[in-house]
C-alpha cells in the first residue's frame, strides 16, 4: 500500500527549541557587564602600580637642587638626594652684631683722678681688645697687643682706663697722625637707635688716645667725627680731652676724661650708643706706621657703625 506523504512541518513539530524567558536573558547580559567591568578595573590598577614603580625609578636617578643664598661663600659636600641651603658664613646680620660687644660703664659718686695710675678701677668690669682687625703689608706675624678697657661715667665726663700689654713702645707721631704709634682709640655712635646703618654721619666720633713716647713727648687725645657723605674728618673745635700715662714693665697704662660735649651728647642712666674699643701697635722704632690694630669686636671696621658693639650707661 501506498503510504501518505509526510509534511516536513509534520517531522520538526515537537522538535522547536524554546525561546528562553525574557528574565534569564538580563541575567547574561549582566553577568557579561560584570566581567568586563571587573577586567578593566584589574587593568587599570596594573597600568598605576607600573607606572609609579617607572616614577619611582626616575626620581632616584634625578639630581638634586642646591639652593644656595646669593651671599654664599662656602660649600658643604653633599649626598645624592639631599636638598642643601648653603648658609652665609662671611656678614652678620645687622641683628647678630649689635649683640656682641655690649660694655658697661658704671656710674661714679667721685671721679678718679687722672694720672696713669689705675689703682682706683680694681672693682670695675674689664673688657678685652683681643681681636684682630687690621695688619700693614709685611707684617712679621708677632701677636704682642692685647688691651684691656674700663669704663665709668658722672654727669660730666666718660671716664676711661686702659691697659696695655705691649713688649716694643713707638710713638713718635702727634695730632691726627697718633694712631700710626702705639695708641688706644674709641668709636662712638651717639644716635644709633636714630640712624643705625653701614655709613658714617655727623653723630659719628672717633677719639684718639696717645701714651706719647715716656721720653719727653707727653699723653694727648685727637677727636674726629664723621661727615654727612661718610667721610671721617677732623672734628671742628679739637677736643676737651684730659689725659695721662704711665709705662710699665710689659706696656703701659692709659686713663682719660671724655667730656661729653665732645660728643653732642647729655647722659642719663641707661643710655645705650654704639661703641668699638681698639688698640693701634708699632713696634718698629724710628717710624709711624700703624702696623696692627686689636679690638674688642672682631669685625670692626673704620666707617660701618654697624660692625661696632654697644656702650650702656648703668
Amino acid at each position: 500500500m501506498n503510504e501518505p506523504q509526510r509534511n516536513m512541518d509534520e517531522d520538526w513539530e515537537g522538535l522547536e527549541l524554546e525561546s528562553p524567558r525574557s528574565g534569564s536573558q538580563m541575567m547574561l547580559y549582566a553577568g557579561i557587564g560584570i566581567a568586563v567591568l571587573f577586567g578593566l578595573v584589574v587593568c587599570v590598577v596594573a597600568g598605576y602600580f607600573i607606572w609609579a614603580q617607572f616614577r619611582d625609578r626616575s626620581d632616584v636617578a634625578q639630581t638634586p637642587t642646591i639652593a644656595v643664598p646669593t651671599s654664599a661663600v662656602g660649600e658643604t659636600a653633599v649626598s645624592p638626594t639631599e636638598t642643601v641651603v648653603i648658609a652665609p658664613t662671611s656678614t652678620l646680620p645687622a641683628t647678630v652684631a649689635a649683640n656682641l660687644g655690649a660694655v658697661q660703664a658704671e656710674r661714679l659718686a667721685a671721679a678718679p683722678t687722672i694720672d696713669g695710675s689705675l689703682s682706683e678701677w680694681g672693682s670695675v668690669a674689664a673688657v678685652r681688645s683681643d681681636n684682630r682687625v687690621y695688619s700693614v703689608a709685611g707684617w712679621d706675624g708677632s701677636e704682642d697687643l692685647t688691651a684691656v678697657w674700663q669704663l665709668a661715667w658722672d654727669n660730666g665726663n666718660l671716664y676711661v682706663a686702659v691697659t696695655v700689654t705691649d713688649d716694643t713702645h713707638v710713638q713718635t707721631a702727634s695730632g691726627n697722625q697718633i694712631f700710626r704709634g702705639d695708641s688706644v682709640d674709641m668709636q662712638f655712635d651717639t644716635a644709633r637707635n636714630a640712624d643705625f646703618g653701614d655709613g658714617l654721619s655727623p653723630d659719628d666720633f672717633q677719639i684718639t688716645l696717645s701714651p706719647g713716647n715716656f721720653a719727653g713727648s707727653g699723653p694727648s687725645a685727637f677727636r674726629y667725627q664723621g661727615t654727612a657723605s661718610g667721610a671721617i674728618l677732623d672734628a671742628p673745635g679739637g677736643n676737651n680731652v684730659t689725659v695721662a700715662a704711665q709705662q710699665t714693665g710689659s706696656g703701659y697704662t692709659l686713663e682719660a676724661a671724655i667730656p661729653w660735649l665732645d660728643l653732642n651728647l647729655e647722659p642719663s642712666e641707661g643710655l645705650t650708643i654704639g661703641l668699638a674699643l681698639n688698640a693701634n701697635d708699632n713696634d718698629t722704632p724710628g717710624t709711624a706706621v700703624q702696623e696692627v690694630m686689636m679690638s674688642n669686636m672682631p669685625n670692626r671696621t673704620l666707617t660701618n657703625p654697624t660692625t661696632w658693639g654697644t656702650l650702656t650707661l648703668k
